[in-house]
């Protein structure tokens, strides 16, 4: 009889205790642990295109066109966020001197809600302050509450608007630019 759950997994660690029926004549059963797969963070490929354009068509009302993905894979930083050999998940990020830009990150609408995307861009800005990263921009569409609220979480801070930035299905967007100082320099 199996009782593993994601939230006791979450809180031991990401292992989860599964309770073990008992056979007549033998003595208690010791827990047995199993490993919950951990989504994992890595560089993207070409062959992560495919993945990466289904979550693009799926997460911005102006989606990048598959040439868009290629060109950012060979001229920028992108990563991929996987679990279970599936990418759910992706950013760009663009280096120029010590600012980072982040260009484009989406998470799969299935798994939207877990706290991926925070943990995704916290990761990358970790990794990108070895590199000597100082500060950080992004732009994001005035509309979209819930990524700015997940960006201020993360220390960034509005600097200005970017009037008809994007394009739309009803017309042009504006978007805030934001923008978040690592202290390190």
């Amino acid at each position: 009889v199996c009782d593993a759950t994601a939230s006791s997994a979450a809180e031991s660690g990401g292992l989860a205790q599964q309770s073990v029926g008992q056979a007549p004549g033998l003595a208690a059963a010791q827990p047995v642990r199993i490993h919950l797969m951990k989504p994992l963070i890595r560089v993207m490929t070409a062959d992560d295109l495919p993945a990466v354009f289904a979550i693009e068509q799926v997460s911005h009302p102006s989606p990048w066109p598959m040439k868009g993905l290629q060109e950012s894979l060979q001229n920028h930083a992108a990563f991929v966020l996987e679990q279970g050999g599936a990418v759910i998940g992706f950013a760009f990020v663009q280096r120029i001197l010590d600012e980072a830009h982040l260009l484009d990150i989406a998470i799969a609408p299935s798994q939207r809600g877990k706290g991926l995307g925070r943990e995704l861009l916290r990761q990358l800005m970790d990794e990108v302050l070895a590199v000597g990263v100082t500060i950080w921009f992004l732009e994001v569409r005035v509309s979209n509450l819930a990524a700015i609220s997940l960006y201020q979480s993360l220390g960034y801070n509005e600097l200005s608007l970017r009037r008809n930035y994007y394009d739309g299905p009803d017309g042009k967007e504006d978007a805030l630019l934001m923008a978040c100082s690592t202290g390190m320099g």
